[in-house]
């Protein structure tokens, strides 16, 4: 089964919904927001006020949705574009902050080991550093992890639609030929009506296939931007708590409990940040066949195809019979001439 593009679509809005909603820097979308015009706008409010109000104000949305206008269906597929790049674009730019921070979290902590004479509060910059410095190794592999991962994905996509292209073309050449031949053009228009219906269909299993695809790399995108929002409110907790460490009225006493608990709240971060980067290549791993859709697809086409040549076998047999037809009444024409 094939699912249909707008459920697809709805699922990455919904994506983009929530990100509206949980960014701490919603300022990332203005510009995606803007260019949604008045009916996307409706749509993506739509999902927001069904995302917080519960499950049966989000059911009568989506019933809502699933019934709208030829309008919407038409253009679902440009909003849910310009949001699912939003949301890229976000990941990113959150990704860039939160490392930004992490490295001036680690500068500070750096700064005020060498200048601090007072060993119990040097030690506590010390235990922070050590956390600071391999979450910052952590969120530099998982930088270049999600920089990889859009672009790798592309090129398999474009490697992926020009096999498919080459193939299927060159078979609905080689039976468009074949028809042309036996019925000397006669059968091409009906044959090309068949085969463009054929392909068109499958095309358009293809791009749902993709769609599949663009919400996977959504939905793990959007699993970084929460991750990581998190961790960067930590970590500017952790700066300030470094700024009061150094100050010369603040207690080591009150400096090692502030500083303990503001890293205590980065302590799961290294790992975390580890396990999307494993999640990021899993998904480039698995890549088209995300959902096993592209192969299924490929496969089910493979499998009609032959209905589709006994569909122009019999375009060919009407032709050849319509052809035999008018040789006859030809011959017969000419012989009646013949004896008067």
């Amino acid at each position: 089964m094939h699912s249909t593009k707008p459920a697809l679509i709805l699922l990455v809005l919904a994506i983009g919904a929530s990100c509206v909603v949980a960014t701490p820097r919603p300022g990332l979308l203005d510009g995606v927001w803007q260019e949604l015009g008045h009916a996307g706008q409706t749509i993506v409010n739509g999902l927001v006020e069904a995302a917080t109000n519960g499950s049966e104000i989000a059911g009568d949305f989506f019933g809502q949705v699933k019934n709208s206008t030829s309008e919407y269906l038409e253009q679902s597929a440009h909003y849910a574009q310009k949001i699912a790049d939003a949301l890229h674009n976000a990941v990113i730019q959150s990704l860039g902050d939160f490392s930004d921070a992490v490295k001036d979290a680690a500068a500070a902590l750096q700064r005020g080991i060498s200048s601090l004479a007072d060993k119990a509060k040097r030690q506590a910059l010390q235990d922070a550093l050590r956390t600071v410095l391999a979450l910052q190794n952590a969120t530099s592999d998982l930088e270049s992890t999600l920089d990889n991962i859009t672009a790798q994905l592309e090129e398999q996509k474009q490697k992926h639609a020009k096999e498919i292209d080459v193939a299927w073309n060159q078979w609905a050449e080689a039976q468009l030929d074949r028809v042309d031949e036996q019925t000397n053009g006669q059968g091409n228009d009906d044959a090309e009506d068949v085969l463009n219906e054929f392909q068109n269909r499958y095309s358009g299993y293809i791009h749902d296939c993709l769609q599949h695809l663009q919400i996977h790399v959504a939905l793990y995108e959007q699993s970084v931007h929460q991750t990581v929002s998190g961790y960067h409110n930590a970590t500017d907790e952790l700066i300030v708590q470094i700024q009061l460490c150094l100050e010369s009225n603040s207690g080591r006493g009150t400096c090692r409990r502030n500083i303990n608990k503001a890293v205590h709240k980065l302590q799961a971060a290294p790992r975390d940040l580890r396990s999307l980067k494993l999640k990021g290549l899993g998904l480039l791993a698995v890549g088209l066949d995300a959902s096993g859709c592209v192969g299924q697809t490929l496969a089910e086409h493979e499998l009609e195809k032959g209905s589709v040549e006994r569909k122009l076998n019999e375009i060919i047999k009407r032709n050849q019979a319509s052809g035999t037809t008018e040789a006859d009444e030809t011959t017969a024409d000419d012989s009646e001439s013949e004896e008067d």
